[in-house]
């Protein structure tokens, strides 16, 4: 049988494209020297908008406080989690995901809240950003002397905003979605799609999820900063070699790629936080891979 990567590959030679020009250049990217490691920070309440680039958010500027640069030491979402989290005593804290990248993972956070696993949005393919909201608050009262990170998927693909759903595919491997493209980057790659309507989609997405910072400031204690992961390239040559990357592979640490926001929001009251004895039990959860498909890992 006909490995399932494989076949994917065949029905999708773009993607194979992708890899080889990602291989090509990884080895010859120049990293910033200065990336940040997040748990190292002083904040008490972290929000990470998934794939939010620093000049994104920048641009929109929906805030009344300043929008500093910092570099991510990660250019992925599981490099994010490796980088971060992974052999690291995260026990004061509490991570609220949308991401199906954490069930990959053995980590000791206090607790970890797959918002995925419950409110996984079948037409849309993500976890719409109140859901996260939502369950940030409940986490927030239910563990008051934990850190919070608050992990949203937008303006991560899949775009659901208007522009976004006029765009064929919506950025999942899956073959028996009507085109011989896959991932959104590949088909900007392969010219299939404009990078005006992927920017816009992009920021429409970025719009959908910023709303939700008011009721999460308005609802719990303590210091909140708003970040991101990674951010995403447009057809940058990130080395000598004459080779445009799109998206956000791992391992491609192109300053343009790590820069990330860095914005810290006044407040009143600081959250006091403590150990907890043990981190919370790893779950096994049967549904992953095809979330990871629905946005594009896999």
């Amino acid at each position: 049988m006909i490995n399932k990567r494989i076949k994917r590959g065949i029905q999708n030679p773009e993607t194979i494209k992708r890899k080889i020009r990602i291989n090509l250049v990884r080895p010859f990217v120049s990293p910033s020297p200065s990336r940040i490691q997040f748990l190292e920070q002083d904040w008490d309440i972290l929000v990470v908008l998934d794939a939010c680039r620093y000049d994104l958010l920048a641009e929109a500027n929906p805030f009344d406080v300043p929008i500093e640069k910092v570099h991510s030491n990660a250019s992925h979402t599981r490099e994010f989690i490796k980088q971060n989290f992974v052999n690291t005593d995260c026990r004061d804290t509490v991570y609220v995901t949308s991401s199906p990248q954490f069930a990959d993972f053995d980590l000791s956070f206090a607790h970890i809240e797959h918002v995925w696993q419950d409110h996984w949005d079948e037409d849309l393919q993500t976890v719409r950003p109140e859901h996260v909201t939502e369950a940030a608050i409940d986490l927030g009262s239910e563990f008051p002397d934990k850190r919070l990170i608050i992990h949203y998927m937008q303006p991560h693909y899949p775009f659901i905003g208007s522009t976004g759903e006029k765009i064929d595919e919506q950025a999942t491997f899956g073959p028996n979605r009507g085109s011989k493209y896959s991932s959104i980057w590949v088909q900007l790659a392969a010219g299939q799609v404009s990078e005006e309507t992927v920017r816009t989609a992009y920021r429409e997405n970025l719009d959908l999820v910023t709303p939700e910072i008011d009721q999460l400031r308005s609802e719990l204690q303590g210091k909140l900063v708003l970040t991101s992961d990674h951010g995403n390239l447009y057809g940058k040559q990130v080395s000598w070699l004459p080779v445009r990357i799109h998206g956000h592979p791992p391992g491609i640490h192109d300053p343009e790629l790590t820069a990330v926001p860095w914005v810290e929001f006044p407040y009143e009251e600081r959250r006091k936080t403590i150990h907890a004895d043990e981190a919370a039990d790893s779950e096994q959860f049967d549904d992953v891979e095809q979330r990871l498909r629905d946005l594009g890992y896999r």
